[in-house]
């Protein structure tokens, strides 16, 4: 990818032979994009579209060189405004189109290069990977970045030996399917195959089943995309567990995730395909060079403003872009917005506030399906036994066909016995009319979670299933399908647990499933992933007490393990914006082989969300396997791809002085952590329970007065973690400790123990702060 700067003679640009790390992504900008925001009220300018007047970056308008005007805000229904940033053209004389022949010539050499290179390139990955590939395909959408990869593979690869595979999403603009029709009569020319795949569900109906697709919940990729592209080509080549590579239109400039995308990568979406990101180095500006240099058709909807040839409604579209789509293509967008405000109208007290919730995008946020007007039908409880009930309402689908899935059923009533990976289990059913519950004992949900997870994906999965087909795209084997509406599981199923791949074994499940109260969190930000897989280890706290505010001058971490390092710093309150900070200060003058620097710095972290997570999850002296906590995690929100590294990071706290506090130490076999067990402070210190005390208050907003039952109670949900909770304290190990501390500190607390009653008052005048002193 090469460097451009501005052309003022062509009203261009011009590619340097600087190679370019970061690019502003510049697109051309037609008169139909000008009229849209306004510009001709400032400007005269042709009403021509065979070449561009101008071009943008981001909001930026730019004219031969200089930036005239900007564009700021905007919404669905609301326009952008326009600033005037210079006003040399507003002088009557028309604005000069760019010059696309001189430009062309201009950067033929450059261009010429970065093409050979990419034709090399992907010559060169056809032939690596030619014997291990069932189907090559240029997954195709419309877009700019598709038209030129489409074209770069058939200059490189023979015509018979790939297709074109357009995935419609069936909320394509308008104008995306014109492009898609000249290309397709294009490929016939030549000879090459043009397929058209879709989701057998029309998006009027996925939206009112799922809800409306989110930031986070982008379902909508996978049902309308993905998993019908993959069903049909099973279809073409008639063979389930097909290899595939797709040669894609991605750019890493597109995005930040985008930029760690591999040129070629392995089962990214589905277990044994290949993506190849064929101009995953390419900028904009290279882009649009190549598509006017080789004449090829560029989507209409650029031309009106659209910077991507997407979809109608996207949860992932800036507001600008939300304003523009609907602009252009407003009968074909309002369908799906009318969606978000049936999905959404029982949330809002009035049409204002529905119409402004729309507006302003608040939709795009969605975790899960607190909010939606569309029942889930699937409810998860524990009894007080610890067994687990489960309680399905009107299944869509058959349980007993998805619980082939994960097993042999041994018998036909119930208690049902299954062979689950070699073990049998048990599990009891009672169904009524239009109603399941299911019942898990509590053994087998603490000593089985894995079966547990998927026995309760497979009644989710009855629960909510509406035959979207992406489990049918998982599976490998072509053991699984969909006839009206219900699904069928072939008695040759390897039970691979593929099918079981969406988070929460069904997509409609995770889109509108609850949040679950019990477990109340008092940190903003709840991702549990807090330091990846880089919790600290024991040198780096002492670099960092070493060289305390000349830390960032002279650690030895690498760059993530340094940015993980320092949000586990500023959790354990050792730093902020300051530096040191008096928290630190206290403990390097006990010491660090002193446990209540280390009780200090637990009980700050159990107001963060990893260690307060685990904190009030996990009970003292039982065993956790990893796979059990896992599920945990996942039960809470956490990705399951997260699970690893928050295991890991637990694991690299409990092996600091932080497990002899409360974290607790690691189960091994053969040397490698499966498992922990929490295990209580054997020597508590009364200052740090103390300190627990009135950091537990102050997260209770400021409630001072208490008793040690209330303490001792962790089924009341509060904000404040309690010492009891923290360290393991039983009431025997507390009562004297309080004792204690009213005697030798009533200017901070006092305590009462009268027969069955107790009572825990801390000075409202004193803060945890102040305890700190006292150490």
């Amino acid at each position: 990818m090469y460097q451009y700067v501005w052309d003022e003679e062509t009203g261009g640009l011009l590619l340097t032979s600087e190679q370019s790390k970061f690019s502003k992504e510049p697109r051309p900008v037609y008169y139909r994009e000008l009229d849209i925001l306004g510009f001709d009220k400032y400007w005269t300018y042709p009403k021509d579209d065979s070449a561009p007047i101008m071009w943008a970056e981001s909001n930026n308008y730019i004219y031969r060189g200089r930036t005239i005007a900007k564009a700021v805000g905007g919404a669905i229904y609301s326009p952008p405004e326009i600033q005037i940033l210079d006003d040399s053209e507003m002088d009557g004389a028309e604005l000069v189109p760019v010059d696309i022949l001189s430009m062309i010539n201009k950067n033929y050499t450059l261009l010429e290069t970065l093409v050979q290179e990419t034709i090399k390139k992907l010559y060169n990955t056809y032939r690596q990977y030619k014997n291990k590939i069932d189907i090559f395909y240029v997954a195709f959408s419309g877009g700019k970045d598709s038209i030129v990869t489409l074209d770069i593979v058939q200059k490189t690869l023979p015509h018979n030996e790939f297709v074109v595979l357009f995935g419609d999403t069936q909320m394509e603009f308008s104008d995306t399917y014109k492009t898609v029709e000249q290309v397709k009569e294009k490929c016939a020319h030549e000879g090459i195959p043009f397929y058209i795949s879709k989701s057998e569900k029309p998006p009027i109906e996925t939206w009112s089943k799922f809800g409306p697709p989110s930031t986070v919940s982008r379902w909508c990729c996978s049902v309308h995309k993905t998993a019908p592209q993959i069903i049909l080509l099973r279809n073409i080549l008639k063979k389930p567990d097909f290899t595939g590579m797709a040669f894609v239109g991605v750019r890493a400039d597109e995005s930040l995730s985008r930029s760690k995308y591999d040129y070629v990568s392995y089962g990214e979406k589905h277990k044994g395909q290949y993506s190849c990101n064929v101009i995953l180095n390419w900028s904009s500006a290279e882009i649009f060079l190549y598509i006017f240099a080789n004449a090829l058709p560029l989507n209409e909807a650029y031309k009106k403003g659209n910077r991507r040839a997407g979809c109608l409604i996207c949860p992932r579209a800036a507001e600008r872009n939300d304003y523009m789509n609907h602009f252009c293509y407003s009968r074909e967008a309002e369908p799906l917005v009318d969606s978000i405000r049936q999905a959404y109208k029982n949330t809002f007290s009035s049409e204002e506030a529905l119409e402004h919730f729309i507006e302003v995008g608040g939709w795009k946020a969605r975790k899960n399906g607190r909010d939606l007007s569309i029942p889930v039908n699937y409810k998860e409880q524990i009894d007080d036994e610890k067994n687990v009930l489960l309680t399905i309402e009107q299944p869509r689908t058959n349980w007993r066909e998805w619980i082939k899935t994960i097993g042999i059923l041994a018998n036909d009533t119930s208690p049902y016995v299954i062979n689950f990976r070699g073990q049998l289990h048990h599990f009891s059913i009672t169904e009524k009319e239009n109603s399941i519950y299911v019942l898990i004992d509590n053994v087998t949900a603490h000593d089985y979670p894995d079966f547990v997870k998927y026995l309760k994906n497979v009644f989710r999965k009855a629960a909510c299933c509406i035959g979207c087909q992406e489990c049918q795209a998982d599976c490998p084997h072509g053991c699984l399908s969909f006839q009206e509406g219900q699904v069928y599981i072939s008695d040759d199923c390897h039970h691979c647990s593929q099918c079981h791949k969406p988070e929460k074994g069904c997509l409609v499940y995770k889109s509108l499933e609850k949040p679950k109260g019990g477990i109340v969190m008092s940190g903003k930000n709840m991702s549990l992933n807090s330091y990846s897989h880089h919790a600290p280890r024991m040198e780096w706290i002492d670099q960092y007490f070493q060289f305390k505010n000349s830390f960032d001058d002279n650690h030895t971490l690498g760059s993530q393990m340094f940015s993980f390092f320092k949000r586990f710093l500023r959790d354990a309150d050792l730093l902020d914006a300051s530096g040191f900070t008096k928290t630190a200060e206290t403990i390097e003058k006990i010491g660090l082989n002193d446990e209540t620097s280390w009780a200090i710095i637990l009980i700050n972290l159990c107001y963060a969300p990893q260690v307060q997570w685990y904190v009030k999850r996990v009970d003292f002296d039982k065993d956790y396997s990893k796979s059990l906590l896992a599920s945990m995690m996942v039960e809470d929100g956490a990705k399951e791809s997260w699970t690893n590294d928050i295991f890991s990071s637990l694991v690299r706290m409990s092996e600091l002085p932080l497990g002899k506090v409360g974290i607790g130490e690691s189960l091994k076999e053969k040397n490698h952590a499966v498992g922990l067990i929490r295990t209580e402070w054997k020597e508590p210190n009364a200052l740090a329970v103390l300190y627990s005390l009135y950091r537990f208050a102050e997260a209770c907003g400021d409630y001072y007065q208490f008793t040690l039952e209330m303490l001792l109670d962790d089924s009341i949900e509060r904000d404040g973690v309690s010492p009891t909770r923290i360290f393991g304290l039983d009431r025997d190990a507390m009562i004297p400790i309080l004792n204690g501390l009213g005697i030798n500190y009533p200017e901070f607390i006092s305590v009462s123990f009268t027969l069955d009653l107790d009572n825990i008052t801390l000075r409202s005048d004193k803060t945890s702060a102040d305890v700190l002193k006292l150490f």
